[in-house]
C-alpha cells in the first residue's frame, strides 16, 4: 500500500507538471470541456467541446475578455493582448462546483501595468454549464477607468455560423445574426437547427446595463456591459488599492432537437438551482397577494384598509399590500397625519389579525421638494445637464430624483427598515425611476450629470454606481430581515416590462407591469406576458397586476394568475359570499401542492402550448421533474373548439401517474409517462373564457 501510496503521488505529480508543460488550463464535466492556452503572451480559450456531441465550438482568435483602460483596449490575447500569466488554480469547492482561478497581470510599459485581472471560472458537476466573472484591480497611484467590459469575448460557433439561428428578447424572438442585443436579452440562444446544437449566452448584468452580440464581429460572440457609444453607458472608476467585480455571465451548452424545449432543460435547472434566485431560497412564499391599488388608487385611510382587511377573511389570502397613498409625501415617508392618524401599526395588526401578512409600498428615490429631506439635503439630487434638480420618473415639477450613490443610500436605507421593524412587514414594494425612465425616450435625461459627493466621478459611471448602490441595498434589507419580500418593480429597473438575473438574484420579485383591462383581455395579457418571460426568468419571480376578484371571470381571472402569480385587487367589502369559500379551496389546495411539489417554481410550455391570444388554447405544466409531480393548467379563451388533447412529454416513461381535478375531487385515471406522452391528456372545456386544473403525482 505504501508503494502504491508512492507512484500515485509522483504519478499525479507528473501529470501536473504535463499539464504546466503544456501551457494548458482544463476545465470540464462529462457534458463540456474547456481548455485555455496559456503564453507569456496570451491567455485564450483555445478549445470549447461539446462532449455530448463531439463538437469544438471554439474558433481561433479569442480574447477571453475585453475592456479599456483610461480608453485604451486591453484584453488577453492578439493585438490587444496586455496581459502575462502569473498563476492559476483548479479546486473542487464542494456541493459538486469545480472551480478555476486565474490571475494576469498588466505588462510593464502598457496602460495596463498597474492593473491585475483575476478571472473566476465555474463548472458544475450536474450542468452543461461555465459561469464567469471578471475581478480588475488597480495597482497604480491614480484611479482608472474602465469602460466597454465584455466579461466573455470569444469565437465560439455552434458547426456553423450560417447556419445559426438565434432566440432572442427573453427567448421569445427569432433573429439571424449579426444580433446587438440589449437590456431584454437575459439570455440569446444560438442553435444549429441542423445539427440541433448550439448554446446560450446568459448576462447577469444590471438592467439598462447589459450587451450581447452575436456574430457582429465574424465569428465573435460577447457579453457583458454596454459600451461607452450607447445610450446607456457603463463605465467604472476604480480607486488605487481597489477591486472591482464584474457581473457574472454563462455560457450553457444545448443539444436540443426543438429549440423551444433549450430552455426547458439544463438552462432552466441551473437558473433554478445554481444561480441563487434570492426567493427560491426561502422554505415558504406567501401564495396569493391582495393590493390596495386599484379600485382606489392613493384614495385609502385607516379605516377602508382595515375594511379590505376584513373582506378578505375566508379567502385563503396570504399578502395584504397597502399601495400608495399612505404617505405624507415622497421623501419623509410617514404616515398621513389624516388619513392614518394613529400611523401603520394598527392597520398591519389588524391585517395580520385577519390571517394575512402586510406589505406596504414606497418609492425609493423619487421625493417631494416640499419634503424636510429635500430641503436639507438637495445635494443628494440627481442633476440634469443644466445644472438644475432632475426628476426621472416622467414630467413633474414638485418631485426629483434622489441619487442612491449619495448619502441619501442611508437615509432610505434606514427609513425602510424602520417601517419594516416598527410595522412588522413581510414584503416592501420598491418603485419609481432611480437612474432612468421607461417612460422618458429623451437620452439625455436620463444619468446624473452631477458626481460632487457621489460614489462616481462622472455621468457615464452614475448609472452603474446607481444600480450598484440599489443591488446592494436589496442586499442589506435581506441581511436584517431574512424573511422580507423584497420587491422592484420594472420602473425602478428603468425599461418597460424589464426584468434579469441581477434583480432577481439581490431582490425577490420584479413588479412586471399592470394589466388593468377587464376580464378576459387582462388575464390573457397577463398570461403572454408570462409566455414572453418564462423561459429566460422564472415566472415566480415576476407580479403581475391589476385583476378584479369579483368579475364575471372570477375563475378564469383566479386561474390565470394562479398560473403565473396571484396578485388581485378590488373592493373586497363588496365580494360575493360564494366567492369567498371558493377563494379558499383554490388557495388551500395550491399551497398544498407547493409545499409538496415546489410548482410554482417551475413552468413548462415547449411547443404543446402556444402563446396565449384571444381565440386559441394555451396553458402551461409547473411540474417538478424531480419529486414527479405538480399542476396543469389548461385555457379556453375564445376557440370554437370544446376540447384539446395535449402531449404531456415530462414523465417517467415506465412509471405510472395519477390525474385528478381539485375542482371535483375526482380521479380522471392512472397512465404511465409513455401514455401521457403519445396519447396525451383530452380536456373539455365547455365554455369560452374557461380554464382546467389538473393534479398530477407518480404513483410510488
Amino acid at each position: 500500500m505504501y508503494n502504491l501510496s508512492i507512484r500515485v503521488a509522483i504519478w499525479a505529480v507528473l501529470v501536473s507538471c504535463n499539464a504546466f508543460a503544456q501551457d494548458s488550463l482544463i476545465i470540464k464535466n462529462r457534458f463540456l470541456e474547456r481548455k485555455f492556452t496559456i503564453s507569456d503572451n496570451s491567455f485564450h480559450t483555445s478549445r470549447f467541446q461539446h462532449l455530448l456531441t463531439n463538437k469544438d465550438y471554439s474558433r481561433p482568435g479569442s480574447e477571453e475578455f475585453y475592456f479599456t483602460i483610461n480608453g485604451k483596449p486591453a484584453s488577453a490575447n492578439g493585438a490587444n493582448g496586455l496581459f502575462r500569466h502569473v498563476k492559476h488554480s483548479l479546486v473542487r469547492a464542494g456541493n459538486g462546483i469545480q472551480k478555476a482561478t486565474v490571475q494576469l497581470a498588466g505588462k510593464p510599459g502598457t496602460e495596463a501595468e498597474n492593473v491585475i485581472v483575476d478571472l473566476t471560472y465555474e463548472v458544475y458537476d450536474e450542468l452543461p454549464v461555465v459561469r464567469k466573472q471578471v475581478g480588475i484591480t488597480n495597482k497604480g497611484a491614480k484611479a482608472i477607468a474602465i469602460a466597454d467590459l465584455e466579461v466573455e469575448r470569444l469565437n465560439l460557433v455552434p458547426v456553423s455560423s450560417q447556419q445559426s439561428e438565434m432566440y432572442t428578447n427573453y427567448g421569445s424572438r427569432f433573429a439571424w445574426r449579426p444580433y446587438h442585443g440589449d437590456h431584454h436579452d437575459a439570455a440569446v440562444f444560438v442553435y444549429n437547427n441542423y445539427a440541433k446544437e448550439g448554446f446560450i449566452l446568459g448576462n447577469e448584468a444590471p438592467s439598462i446595463l447589459k450587451k450581447t452580440e452575436v456574430y457582429t464581429d465574424h465569428h465573435r460572440i460577447s457579453t457583458g456591459m454596454t459600451s461607452l457609444t450607447d445610450h446607456y453607458p457603463f463605465k467604472k472608476w476604480i480607486e488605487p488599492q481597489e477591486t472591482f467585480n464584474s457581473p457574472r455571465t454563462f455560457i450553457c451548452l444545448v443539444q436540443s432537437q426543438k429549440w423551444e424545449d433549450a430552455f426547458e432543460g439544463h438552462f432552466a435547472d441551473f437558473v433554478r438551482t445554481r444561480m441563487g434566485v434570492k426567493l427560491f431560497e426561502r422554505k415558504e412564499i406567501p401564495f396569493t397577494f391582495y393590493n390596495t391599488w386599484r379600485p382606489f388608487y392613493t384614495n385609502i385611510n385607516d379605516t377602508l384598509v382595515t375594511q379590505l382587511a376584513d373582506g378578505l377573511e375566508g379567502t385563503g389570502t396570504d399578502l395584504f399590500i397597502m399601495d400608495a397613498g399612505w404617505e405624507n409625501n415622497y421623501g419623509d415617508w410617514e404616515p398621513h397625519p389624516k388619513r392614518f392618524p394613529n400611523g401603520l401599526k394598527p392597520i398591519t395588526d389588524h391585517i395580520r389579525k385577519r390571517g394575512m401578512k402586510a406589505g406596504l409600498w414606497m418609492g425609493l428615490a423619487s421625493v417631494d421638494k416640499s419634503s424636510k429631506l429635500y430641503k436639507e439635503h438637495p445635494e443628494w439630487a440627481i442633476y440634469d445637464k443644466n445644472g438644475e434638480p432632475a426628476y426621472l420618473h416622467e414630467e413633474m415639477k414638485n418631485r426629483v430624483t434622489m441619487s442612491l450613490a449619495s448619502g441619501y443610500y442611508d437615509y432610505i436605507l434606514a427609513k425602510i427598515k424602520r417601517h419594516v421593524r416598527e410595522n412588522d412587514l413581510a414584503y416592501i414594494k420598491l418603485d419609481l425611476a432611480i437612474a432612468n425612465s421607461a417612460y422618458v425616450l429623451d437620452y439625455s435625461k436620463k444619468g446624473d450629470y452631477k458626481s460632487e459627493g457621489k460614489n462616481h466621478k462622472d455621468r457615464e459611471s452614475s448609472y452603474y454606481a446607481i444600480y450598484e448602490r440599489a443591488l446592494q441595498l436589496f442586499d442589506d434589507l435581506h441581511k436584517e430581515f431574512p424573511d422580507l419580500l423584497v420587491d422592484c418593480t420594472y420602473e425602478v429597473w428603468g425599461e418597460y416590462y424589464i426584468n434579469d438575473y441581477a434583480l432577481i438574484e439581490h431582490a425577490d420579485y420584479d413588479w412586471l407591469t399592470n394589466y388593468d383591462d377587464d376580464a378576459p383581455v387582462g388575464p390573457i395579457n397577463i398570461r403572454q406576458m408570462a409566455f414572453d418571460r418564462s423561459r429566460a426568468i422564472p415566472t415566480a419571480t415576476n407580479l403581475i397586476g391589476n385583476q378584479f376578484m369579483d368579475s364575471p371571470y372570477s375563475k378564469f381571472t383566479f386561474l390565470s394568475l394562479a398560473s403565473v402569480k396571484p396578485i388581485l385587487v378590488g373592493d373586497t367589502r363588496k365580494l360575493p359570499a360564494e366567492l369567498k369559500p371558493w377563494y379558499l379551496k383554490w388557495n388551500t389546495w395550491f399551497k398544498m401542492m407547493d409545499k409538496k411539489y415546489q410548482f410554482t417554481r417551475f413552468s413548462y410550455v415547449s411547443d404543446i402550448f402556444q402563446r396565449p391570444t384571444m381565440s386559441n388554447w394555451d396553458g402551461v405544466y409547473k411540474f417538478n421533474k424531480e419529486k414527479q409531480g405538480g399542476v396543469l393548467f389548461f385555457f379556453r379563451n375564445g376557440s370554437v373548439e370544446t376540447m384539446r388533447t395535449f402531449a404531456f412529454p415530462l414523465g417517467e416513461p415506465g412509471s405510472r401517474y395519477r390525474l385528478f381535478s381539485p375542482e371535483d375531487g375526482k380521479d380522471l385515471g392512472v397512465f404511465t409517462g409513455k401514455e401521457l406522452n403519445e396519447k396525451g391528456i383530452p380536456v373539455e372545456i365547455s365554455q369560452q373564457f374557461d380554464a382546467r386544473v389538473y393534479g398530477i403525482e407518480k404513483i410510488k
